[in-house]
């Protein structure tokens, strides 16, 4: 007897139950991995979205707006992009949004001296608020901490002078297990949480009189402590001293890694994504070697557990244009040298060179979050000039001409690449334009007045890496499309036309010089990078035989690397000419009188 089925209309509806309830998570999933950016503008800070499937029109009209800021500071994203923070230009204060909940405003925090708000961020899990206003002599503590969504505060402290090394003055690792502040001598190590330990003192604290900057990695290698670098400035004929301390229990902190150098006025450190490395950049105003009238850098590399340490960069092969880490992997791109400049891929091992990806007049790096994509510009006084590469591949995607462009940002999903033109750098022509991973250009949004653009933060695992489509590739300018066209890429060619003398050609050498290079920045135009010591070969070699040998026996040497029977003829030629020469001596002394 055949089994009874099931009845048709009944696994019918399970489908379409199934299909619904997978519909409703794609949706779902598409509006927590929806893609936003902020406008700051003088109107308002307005808040779009962008629908990169929406090829017509991506960026739509402005889904939230808030109250103008008075300054581009005014204007804070959490790492995660949960919150957004905003200076109440009403009050001096800022206030806590919550981009999660439709921007339903969270809490307000008061100013401390009466503001109004200068400065302020989110620590790495949104957890607590820094603020920070301007110093008043007798006004009390100027930078307060606060519960970020209830606006309770945690701690207040005074910060006389702000600048590069001293803010932020709060640094947390990322999971927010420790927290450090720089005092007048020393580092102050605090619980993620800022409580106080038994006595109302912090948990540790590393003795470094003349400390001018310091630097928390975001992890820990493994499953051991993170790291807090700190540098001493130089004192009395001392050379500077920047120093790695592991944050763990022990009473007596002793430094795991030392490096001592000169000509450190001002300094910066970057910690690898894995806290095992960091590059330190000192940088002096004066130039001995009168080669820079901004003054000399030096890039040091340095190991946490102080097994490595050694100088990638100097005053006396350029200047010092960018550095970055990836986001990643353990290696960091370097911009370095005279423009056109030398763009170069290092290990995170020992800091040595590994890639090679050409020269060009580029100051400015830009690593996607997947550390996939690769943006290499030319900004500020330079023509703007940008490169897209694809590191994995080694490849060069496209390029594009951003002209005045002060800031640009990958977007959280790796790609799509922001360009935004912004006031005070610029008075006129405030705009943000959106271009694709091989750098050709999709949307524009023009301001009349616009002070900051950015994108909204997404949390980790929000997107997915995804390789470039294949077979796709930056679409080519219409002829007579100049930077700003559709396709945002270099001036067309001109056509080719009949031969004309160099003095018939409307200048000199030197015009002519001066407008090839304005007509490009482009140097050693080259689509792919170049491994460090590879290279074609230049003669093919019988199978196990080394390229000196075959290099010493073409130039007609001898030694180790020329085979038996050629050093046995070169000594053979070697002894009958030393047989002729010692004839040819004897001759006129046997036939003198």
């Amino acid at each position: 007897r055949t089994p009874r089925r099931r009845p048709p209309a009944s696994g019918g509806r399970a489908s379409g139950r199934r299909a619904a309830e997978q519909g409703r998570c794609r949706r779902a999933a598409r509006r927590h991995a929806m893609m936003e950016l902020v406008a700051v503008a003088k109107s308002g800070v307005h808040v779009y979205k962008f629908q990169p499937e929406e090829q017509a029109d991506p960026v739509s009209d402005p889904s939230h707006s808030f109250p103008p800021v008075p300054t581009a500071e005014g204007c804070v994203w959490s790492s995660d992009g949960n919150f957004l923070g905003l200076v109440d230009t009403v009050t001096g204060g800022a206030a806590v949004y919550d981009a999660a909940n439709d921007y339903a405003k969270l809490c307000e925090v008061e100013p401390l001296v009466g503001g109004p708000v200068r400065n302020f961020y989110f620590s790495p899990l949104g957890n607590h608020l820094v603020t920070h206003e301007r110093w008043v002599k007798d006004g009390g503590p100027n930078v307060g901490v606060w519960d970020a969504r209830t606006g309770e505060m945690k701690m207040s402290f005074i910060l006389k002078k702000l600048t590069d090394m001293t803010w932020p003055p709060l640094k947390w690792t990322n999971l927010e297990t420790h927290c450090c502040r720089m005092v007048q001598d020393g580092v102050l190590v605090l619980p993620g949480n800022l409580s106080k330990g038994e006595g109302g003192e912090a948990e540790g604290k590393i003795l470094a009189p003349g400390i001018m900057a310091f630097e928390v990695a975001p992890r820990g290698p493994g499953t051991n402590p993170p790291h807090v670098a700190i540098c001493i400035a130089e004192s009395k004929g001392a050379p500077a001293r920047c120093q790695v301390f592991r944050l763990d229990d022990s009473p007596k902190k002793q430094p795991t890694a030392t490096k001592n150098f000169f000509k450190a006025q001002t300094v910066s450190m970057q910690w690898n994504n894995v806290g095992t490395a960091m590059l330190v950049r000192t940088s002096q105003e004066v130039d001995d070697t009168g080669k820079s009238y901004y003054g000399g850098s030096h890039l040091y590399f340095m190991r946490a557990d102080g097994e490595e340490s050694c100088i990638v960069a100097s005053p006396d092969d350029g200047a010092i244009h960018d550095v970055q880490w990836s986001p990643t992997q353990d290696e960091f791109f370097l911009l370095h040298g005279d423009l056109p400049c030398n763009m170069t891929l290092h290990e995170g091992r020992k800091g040595q060179k590994r890639v090679e990806f050409g020269r060009g007049h580029r100051n400015t790096i830009r690593w996607n979050n997947f550390g996939r994509f690769l943006v290499c510009g030319g900004y500020g006084q330079l023509l703007g000039d940008t490169d897209f590469w694809d590191k994995p591949g080694k490849s060069l995607m496209g390029s594009a001409r951003l002209e005045c462009c002060v800031v640009s940002a990958w977007s959280p999903e790796g790609r799509h690449f922001m360009a935004a033109t912004t006031s005070p750098r610029m008075r006129v022509d405030n705009k943000i334009v959106i271009y694709d991973y091989c750098g050709s250009r999709l949307a524009s949004l023009p301001f009349d007045e616009l002070l900051l653009a950015g994108w909204r933060p997404r949390p980790r695992g929000a997107f997915q890496d995804r390789p470039p489509s294949p077979g796709r590739e930056k679409a080519k300018p219409k002829a007579g499309s100049g930077a700003g066209g559709s396709g945002g890429g270099y001036p067309a060619e001109p056509k080719k036309q009949a031969y004309r003398p160099p003095g018939a050609r409307g200048g000199g050498g030197l015009a002519e010089m001066l407008r090839k290079e304005l007509g490009s920045t482009q140097a050693e135009v080259s689509k792919t990078a170049t491994k460090v010591g590879a290279g074609p070969a230049q003669y093919s070699l019988p199978p196990g035989m080394a390229p000196d040998m075959g290099g010493s026996s073409a130039s007609g040497g001898g030694g180790g690397g020329a085979s038996r029977n050629a050093r046995r003829k070169k000594a053979k030629e070697a002894a009958q000419a030393s047989v002729e020469d010692g004839a040819a001596a004897s001759t006129p002394a046997a036939s003198a009188p």
